[in-house]
């Protein structure tokens, strides 16, 4: 089967849907009616001369044969996308399509400034479709692996072999609880009382976040910062929060930092890309713009959580 310009469409169109677990969440995606990707889907099928899922009042479900054609996309895919931007190189030129992955809540990180960081980039590679998907970094790992994204920015974790992660920069996160915990309105709060509260953790972090509290109980997780943020200003739970990101509850009187600063955590953000795929020229620009901005802001790089009237504990 020789691939025309329509074929390679309806690759993509088919990639999505499987990749959004069936046809609801790829109309958001692509911003498709649901019989347009229909008529998508149908036509690959008949090009094919076989069914690739099975769609339904059950739901969506791939075909043996639906699945196989997913699993060889990724090179048709890789391929196309290495070609634009080889082009580009030739023609020293950033072009083709930029994917980054970076995890929630970063944008209220005025060190790492992502916003500038895509400002920047924008100016100097114009003509780059650059694409920013958020989520955990179990989702952004498991993204790179089906190369759904070039690389991601994520706080340091544990990977397996054939990834390469990069520390470019350090985050502070401090030991939070509400105004509705018990411990918020305690003018001295103990170790021991700490210990005694039950505490939020996200699995990623790999048991860092019981490292200054080693006997504390453990009684919910959160696959991102926000959930994690969510439990704890439920006033159930303490939990570790970026202080950028708890800044803003802090100044409401929402958020009181706990032991501050002996239990506090620094925590190293990385770069992870796969180590057998070359960088392109698109995202060595945007990693080079991401590095500068962190090297400029760390001079104004915020201190740690000072204790203030609500956090002398």
């Amino acid at each position: 089967m020789r691939m025309s310009a329509s074929d390679i469409r309806a690759v993509r169109v088919f990639r999505s849907v499987v990749e959004h677990g069936g046809f609801s969440g790829a109309q958001l995606a692509l911003a498709m009616s649901q019989s347009t990707i229909s008529f998508q889907i149908t036509a690959l099928e008949q090009r094919l001369g076989f069914s690739l899922c099975q769609r339904g009042r059950r739901g969506f479900e791939l075909t043996d044969r639906g699945r196989a054609v997913y699993d060889y996309s990724h090179s048709l895919t890789s391929a196309l996308s290495s070609f634009e931007q080889q082009l580009g190189e030739l023609r020293l030129r950033a072009t083709g399509t930029l994917r980054i992955g970076i995890v929630d809540s970063t944008v209220t990180d005025s060190v790492l400034g992502i916003d500038d960081v895509i400002d920047q980039f924008v100016r100097k590679a114009s003509e780059v479709d650059l694409r920013i998907t958020i989520g955990s970094p179990e989702q952004l790992i498991a993204d790179i692996a089906k190369d759904g994204i070039d690389c991601a920015i994520s706080p340091r974790i544990k990977l397996l072999p054939g990834y390469s992660q990069t520390e470019f920069h350090h985050e502070m996160n401090s030991l939070y609880c509400s105004e509705r915990h018990p411990l918020f309105p305690k003018k001295i709060v103990t170790k021991a009382d700490v210990e005694a509260a039950v505490v939020v953790v996200r699995p990623y972090a790999n048991k860092t976040e019981l490292q200054h509290i080693p006997n504390a109980k453990v009684g919910a997780y959160a696959s991102n910062i926000e959930a994690q943020a969510m439990y704890i200003l439920s006033g159930h739970y303490i939990g570790y929060l970026p202080d950028h990101m708890a800044s803003i509850f802090r100044e409401k009187n929402r958020l009181k930092a706990l032991l501050i600063p002996e239990a506090q955590i620094r925590s190293p953000f990385v770069i992870i890309s796969p180590k057998h795929k070359k960088a392109s020229l698109s995202q060595r620009i945007f990693l080079q713009e991401l590095r500068k901005r962190i090297a400029a802001g760390e001079s104004n790089q915020a201190k740690p959580a000072v204790a203030s009237k609500n956090d002398k504990t």
